[in-house]
């Protein structure tokens, strides 16, 4: 068990990143408390605790359910790949949908210190539009999710709807596109990019090539936030980019091309 918590490792092989489940863990805390404040996380940790010892206690606290009942979108669960109305030809380089944590993401968006009204943030992968929501709380010139899923795409834009009613959303606009991310095409101005292990090396990098040649002109820096960083080799082989921090043990990794003379 020790050897588990101290080591590099995976708790879902396959699925996750190789990772310091240790650091991980501790970070993850002190983000929560962060963002939740003591009550609630303690309550939700306590929630998890009564599950695993089968006792239908607080269930209502778990961190999901807070998640919800703060949103009120429907971004939440698993979404396995087999049930995905992804083509055949495409499924091998697909991942199933899973929600991502806002909290992870709004720390690792604020520890850039940049200023984001200057950026138009990008989410490849975008699901049922979690981090989505997570950015438009941000004054983004605009907000953008790609999407392969139909399905995930159409939940996307029913949660979009809900996310321009909502007070928090400060981002100039925000959208869903149902398409390839392979063959999306950026706009030529600065850019925050975010993934969370949406797909296999090939489009990955289709993507880093489409991000070369469509962000050539522009000269501000680009960030690139992975979550899940199955495939980090091919960015920290990438001559665009260089590797800014290595958070929550290595579960994500942030990258930079810096600005451009």
């Amino acid at each position: 068990m020790l050897r588990f918590v101290f080591t590099k490792t995976a708790r879902y092989p396959g699925l996750e990143v190789e990772h310091n489940q240790f650091r991980r863990s501790l970070r993850t805390l002190l983000v929560n408390i962060k963002y939740r404040g003591f009550r609630r996380t303690l309550l939700g940790l306590l929630a998890i605790a009564c599950a695993k010892a089968h006792l239908p206690l607080l269930q209502d606290h778990r961190f999901s359910r807070q998640n919800m009942r703060e949103s009120g979108l429907d971004t939440d669960g698993i979404v396995e790949l087999d049930v995905l109305d992804i083509p055949d030809k495409m499924k091998s380089s697909a991942q199933r949908y899973e929600a991502a944590s806002e909290y992870e993401f709004r720390h690792i968006l604020e520890r850039l210190n940049i200023e984001n009204s200057s950026y138009h943030f990008l989410d490849y992968g975008s699901g049922k539009g979690a981090i989505l929501a997570a950015a438009a709380k941000y004054p983004f010139l605009s907000v953008t999710g790609v999407e392969l899923s139909e399905q995930l795409h159409q939940t996307a834009l029913q949660n979009i709807e809900d996310m321009k009613r909502d007070v928090r959303t400060q981002c100039g606009s925000i959208a869903s596109v149902q398409g390839d991310a392979a063959s999306y095409t950026l706009p030529p101005v600065p850019h925050v990019i975010y993934i969370f292990n949406a797909f296999g090396p090939d489009i990955l990098q289709s993507v880093l090539d489409h991000i070369a040649i469509d962000l050539a002109d522009v000269h501000e820096p680009i960030y690139f936030l992975y979550n899940n960083p199955m495939h980090h080799e091919l960015l920290e082989m990438s001559p665009e980019f260089d590797k800014l921090s290595n958070a929550f043990g290595g579960k994500w990794m942030v990258f930079a091309r810096p600005g451009q003379v």
